[in-house]
């Protein structure tokens, strides 16, 4: 069984775009909805009968824009190691979070500044930059290679 998904995943991966410019464009889409949202006063009336779906949001969101990231990152400078691109990947996705919170303390109607937002954004980006540098990353660099030959 894990062979088959393990197959599906190299052809996945085979067919992604293998040039850090896509990743980085679609990061930076990334950046601009979570402005976009962060700005905006949401409704989640029905959300809240779930206990801390706010959570579970923010760490989907940024799971997204931590696999982006490390993406981005790992195509474009593949002489750093895994572990520091995951060292920056987590950075940069914690300080966007903070930087997040922190605006969402002047948006009317929103409560800026929540730690636990902040931290499920931090390991939301620590789990998508670590699934993209130790297990997709190799997979798409490696279909890369291949196609050129």
């Amino acid at each position: 069984m894990f062979h088959k998904l393990s197959a599906v995943i190299n052809q996945t991966a085979a067919r992604l775009p293998a040039r850090s410019a896509a990743y980085f464009w679609l990061f930076c889409g990334w950046a601009i909805m979570l402005w976009v949202l962060s700005s905006g006063n949401p409704s989640l009336n029905q959300a809240n009968e779930i206990p801390h779906i706010d959570k579970v949001l923010h760490f989907i969101y940024f799971s997204v824009g931590g696999a982006l990231l490390a993406a981005s990152g790992g195509l474009k400078w593949q002489h750093l190691s895994r572990r520091w691109l995951f060292v920056l990947v987590a950075l940069a996705c914690s300080l966007i979070g903070w930087l997040d919170e922190y605006h969402q303390g002047f948006v009317p109607g929103r409560i800026g500044n929540d730690t636990g937002d902040w931290l499920a954004d931090t390991m939301g980006g620590l789990f998508g930059g670590a699934a993209i540098i130790w297990y997709l990353l190799p997979r798409i660099t490696s279909a890369a290679e291949r196609n050129r030959c």
